[in-house]
């Protein structure tokens, strides 16, 4: 850390607007295995931003930790330059003194070459043409301080692998995946089980014949029922969609727009979320908020920004990717509840078992969505049994929610990178299976 964070304070409060200052200082190691090539890197950076707070307008401004006045000025120049009509929001409480950490520790750029040396090995195949491996190791130490005397001191260990296997039968081709996350240490036992797993995905594909195409009951396994939640209902209820009037959910509030089976929620704090934070980029506590509660919208993820213009309780979820990043709206850990039913229970209808999620698309306005599975079943007699090709399920997202006749007792979550207005975060998404009455797919 800085060790000079008086100094900012004083400096911060010294000025006649609200005004804040985050430091970031970044080491990160990564190897990544490609084409038949190993390559390590390793890094670091700092850097600085300040906002400034002035006629109802924001100053933003980055560069060197060393020009903290200068930025200063330049960001309450540009908060001057014209009139806005922006809120500041309510804060529950100022003067706050947090510091917090790293837990675990990572291997070091040595450690992680030679591990990724050896994965490479257990992703062969006989029809696996190609394999992908990228192992990152990054502690991320941020500080943020604002002229209200908070003073927010952050270490997070941010552990992630990727692992990827084509493969080719003929003319055809496959790819499976697979992916790592910790924020507390390597597992070395899991990296080498998703090295597998990728390859059996790729191989197991290759052998899928069959391709379907209509309406069937659909179970969703918890990554694909995860990746709904992220997408159709998180990127819906983000405070600044609400407010711009992109969200399908944004008239919704209070009312009932889905199967009373279903509830998601959004939790910084989530105990191996990969998207975990205790502060958000604006120096707010990160809080669990019910998005949607027994098919009903109950609530949306804010900014002090987006609290304060929809008159709502600030949460926490402001985040930024980097210091050269102005923070806004984002999702942490974004999760279906888990409900009462068993897998044999929600497998008994005829139809298909959908696992995994190899792309998509969502528009958070109209609620149209495209979800990609990775691995594709029938479900016959109770029993999951032929494998057949991938399929893309189409829908809208309230037509859908009312769809939901089944949600597991089970829960898993799985990681990855959020991308909005040019900014790339850490998420987790998840749930448990889930049972749709009818599905669209092809």
């Amino acid at each position: 850390m800085s060790g000079y964070g008086g100094k900012i304070l004083s400096i911060l409060g010294r000025q006649g607007h609200f005004c804040e200052a985050r430091i970031e200082r970044t080491e990160t190691s990564s190897t990544r295995f490609k084409d038949g090539e190993l390559q390590a890197d390793y890094g670091t950076s700092e850097g600085m931003s300040v906002r400034v707070f002035r006629g109802g307008c924001w100053g933003f401004a980055s560069g060197e930790v060393s020009e903290l006045e200068g930025l200063l000025k330049r960001a309450l120049s540009l908060a001057s330059l014209n009139g806005g009509n922006l809120k500041l929001g309510r804060r529950e409480e100022t003067g706050i003194k947090a510091s917090k950490g790293k837990e675990g520790k990572g291997m070091g750029a040595d450690k992680l070459c030679s591990l990724c040396g050896e994965l490479k090995d257990d992703m062969g195949g006989r029809r696996v043409k190609n394999r992908g491996i990228a192992l990152i190791e990054q502690i991320e130490g941020e500080e943020y301080y604002n002229s209200l005397g908070d003073e927010i001191l952050q270490e997070t260990l941010v552990l992630y692998g990727r692992f990827s296997a084509v493969g080719r039968d003929g003319g055809r081709a496959e790819e499976g995946g697979e992916r790592f996350s910790s924020l507390k240490g390597w597992n070395e036992d899991k990296l080498f089980w998703c090295a597998k797993e990728a390859a059996r995905k790729c191989e197991d594909s290759l052998d899928a014949k069959e391709t379907v195409k209509g309406e069937f009951p659909v179970v969703m396994d918890p990554v694909l029922s995860g990746v709904f939640a992220h997408e159709a209902i998180g990127h819906a209820s983000e405070g600044d969609a609400v407010i711009e009037g992109t969200s399908v959910l944004g008239e919704r509030l209070g009312k009932k727009v889905g199967s009373e089976l279903i509830s998601i929620w959004d939790d910084p704090c989530l105990e191996g979320g990969f998207g975990k934070y205790e502060y958000d980029s604006e120096g707010i506590l990160g809080k669990k908020v019910m998005l949607l509660e027994n098919g009903v919208v109950s609530g949306r993820m804010h900014s002090i920004e987006t609290s304060a213009e929809t008159n709502e309780e600030p949460n926490g979820h402001a985040r930024a990717e980097s210091c050269a990043c102005s923070p806004i709206v984002r999702m942490s850990n974004t999760c279906i509840e888990p409900g009462e039913s068993s897998f044999e229970e929600l497998i008994e209808k005829d139809g298909l078992y959908l696992k995994g999620m190899s792309g998509g698309s969502v528009d958070p306005f109209s609620g149209q969505f495209m979800f990609r599975c990775e691995e594709a079943f029938r479900l016959e007699g109770g029993e999951v049994s032929g494998r057949v090709r991938p399929v893309a399920l189409t829908g809208t997202i309230l037509d859908t929610l009312h769809e939901i006749e089944g949600v597991g007792k089970d829960f898993a979550t799985s990681p990855g990178f959020c991308g909005k207005d040019g900014q790339s975060i850490r998420v987790s998404d998840g749930g448990p299976h889930v049972r749709l009455r009818k599905m669209k797919v092809g």
